[in-house]
């Protein structure tokens, strides 16, 4: 059984950048199912997709610090959350989201801020 990611796997499955903790494939592997009798084409497990996703937040101290904050604080606007950032003198991605909270007129949560201070952060196209 061929455990290397073709060309699309490589595209849409950027987890497979780190070992999976479900079913133990190696970074770089595809996941496996059904007791490592068959790999998963299309999809990656759970918990690979958290450990990611962990990895990607940590990384990243000021998402960190916004997400952290909105565990805490309900209803946490995207405003609060470029303020917090200023105040922990991250002051690109402070404006970075004021500007984000303006052209979207206001309608912008912390999450969503983090989400797109990380996806910037990684090169990602914004809207």
């Amino acid at each position: 059984m061929d455990l290397t990611p073709n060309d699309w796997q490589r595209a849409n499955l950027p987890p497979l950048a780190i070992a999976c903790p479900d079913c133990g494939s190696a970074a770089g592997e595809l996941c496996t199912s059904h007791d490592g009798t068959r790999t998963r084409n299309s999809q990656v497990h759970r918990g690979r997709t958290a450990v990611w996703n962990q990895a990607r937040i940590d990384g990243n101290p000021a998402v960190r610090l916004i997400l952290d904050a909105a565990k805490t604080r309900r209803g946490m606007h995207g405003k609060h959350a470029a303020e917090l950032l200023d105040g922990h003198g991250h002051m690109a991605e402070a404006e970075r989201i004021r500007r984000a909270v303006s052209e979207r007129n206001g309608l912008l949560s912390a999450k969503q801020a983090a989400a797109l201070i990380l996806d910037e952060a990684e090169g990602g196209e914004t809207q």
